[in-house]
């Protein structure tokens, strides 16, 4: 979806304390080998923080930074991976209530990693067929800390989950970054790899959350991990070039590839070599020390990059995701301005 006049105000984050994947081997939470296949160096623990809290936190910086506040915000768009607090209730009036927003159309989505880039597609469309409204707030957040979770060995090898939150605030009048395109697709034959063997009605919460497993469930029973990887590889491609070319962007012009943080093989694999970005232009080192931080992964790298006076005005800027679904996404972004908040 090719798009005119919707630009990046501001961005925010909370990220919490970090632990390294060394002291985590030292502790017997992960293995040597698959931290030294991975390359990831450490990722964020939030320990007991609720992931609402750490939205608020992160909506509050993101709406300091473009110089706004709560009243003009026209819609809100929460996005998550887990549950966000008790059963039969809405995170999306307790952020609203929070950062003092009005009675404005909130929605929650559920898009696994995904979920930014979901919630720029959604709230773009209704920005562009709203001539009233001119200001989205999108937020996410997660805390894996869970008995059910092994954040360390059971999201598959080459995945380290983190816990964090972020935000970030689009409008039609201006900012620091114009989003130029925004597309995804869904690849239904996959939908099984993340599911495996599961109930799908488990009434007690009782299963674990074991995505090995399920992985492995699946090419038992449909097609090799082999086949998969090269269906999301090509499809991750096709979506990634599909938003560059409806940008007016080679993949030479791109200053930098913000992708999920993963291990060193797998970012190789589904999104730089299929595409040829050179690994200096991807966010790889960045993602490597902080973990996959579930939708949070590429505005805490966007953010990061800005913050440091990394991107400057000119410079153009690839987001690409994949999550259970089977989904994968795109985004192009083109840099405006300096951020009034970098260093």
């Amino acid at each position: 979806m090719k798009l005119e006049n919707l630009y990046i105000s501001g961005l925010g984050t909370y990220l919490p304390e970090r632990m390294t994947s060394r002291r985590a081997v030292d502790m017997g939470l992960y293995d040597e080998i698959l931290m030294l296949d991975s390359g990831v160096t450490g990722t964020l623990i939030a320990g007991d923080t609720p992931p609402v809290d750490m939205a608020v936190s992160a909506a509050r910086d993101a709406l300091t930074r473009a110089g706004s506040d709560a009243s003009s915000v026209d819609l809100l768009v929460h996005s998550c991976v887990l549950r966000q607090g008790p059963e039969m209730w809405y995170p999306g009036g307790y952020i609203a209530r929070e950062i003092g927003a009005g009675n404005i159309p909130a929605f929650e989505i559920q898009q696994g990693c995904n979920g930014m880039l979901a919630a720029m597609e959604l709230a773009a469309g209704r920005l562009s067929l709203d001539p009233m409204s001119t200001t989205a707030l999108l937020t996410t957040a997660d805390n894996f800390t869970s008995p059910r979770a092994d954040r360390w060995r059971g999201y598959g090898p080459g995945t380290v989950i983190g816990d964090a939150g972020s935000a970030m605030l689009l409008d039609t009048t201006g900012g620091i970054a114009r989003v130029r395109s925004v597309n995804q697709l869904m690849i239904p034959e996959l939908e099984g790899l993340h599911r495996g063997g599961e109930p799908l009605f488990d009434p007690h919460g009782r299963a674990t959350i074991d995505m090995v497993e399920r992985a492995r469930h699946f090419s038992r029973a449909d097609r090799t991990l082999a086949e998969v990887n090269e269906t999301i590889a090509k499809w991750q491609a096709d979506v990634a070039l599909r938003s560059l070319d409806e940008a007016g962007i080679g993949v030479g012009d791109i200053a930098r590839a913000i992708y999920v943080n993963q291990g060193h093989y797998l970012v190789a694999q589904f999104f730089l070599d299929p595409l040829g970005i050179p690994e200096s232009k991807s966010s790889w080192d960045f993602g490597r020390t902080v973990g996959h931080l579930a939708a949070s992964d590429h505005v805490v790298a966007l953010d990061h990059y800005v913050s440091m006076g990394l991107l400057k005005p000119g410079d153009h800027v690839l987001l690409a995701g994949a999550a259970p679904g089977f989904v994968v996404s795109s985004a192009v972004l083109t840099i405006d301005a300096a951020a009034p908040w970098a260093i």
